[in-house]
């Protein structure tokens, strides 16, 4: 049916709106507790973290060295995002209201 087609990709086209919309909510909000966060710190004359200095190695890898690298960096990567969405998504979940 052509009718139920047009019915459904306009449905989708409203959910990938809600969502694009709703993930704009959360980057803004995150944005925003960062600003707050790094003028707290002015304020108090607090400093955030630096960046960590390496020196350049004094030899050149491997090209296997540099891929095993890479995705040893990645997965650790892939796992502190992990955490912080599933703390994220904690975070934004309604609380329970107690009786």
């Amino acid at each position: 049916m052509p009718g139920d087609t047009r019915k459904q990709n306009e449905q989708l086209a409203e959910i990938q709106k809600a969502a694009l919309a709703a993930l704009r909510q959360q980057q803004e909000a995150f944005l925003a507790g960062v600003k707050a966060w790094r003028e707290t710190l002015a304020k108090s004359g607090g400093e955030a973290p630096a960046w960590p200095y390496l020196e350049p190695p004094g030899f050149v890898p491997k090209p296997g060295e540099l891929v095993e690298a890479s995705f040893a960096f990645t997965a650790k990567l892939l796992a502190e995002q992990s955490q912080f969405l599933t703390e994220l998504g904690k975070a934004m979940t309604a609380p329970t209201k107690k009786s």
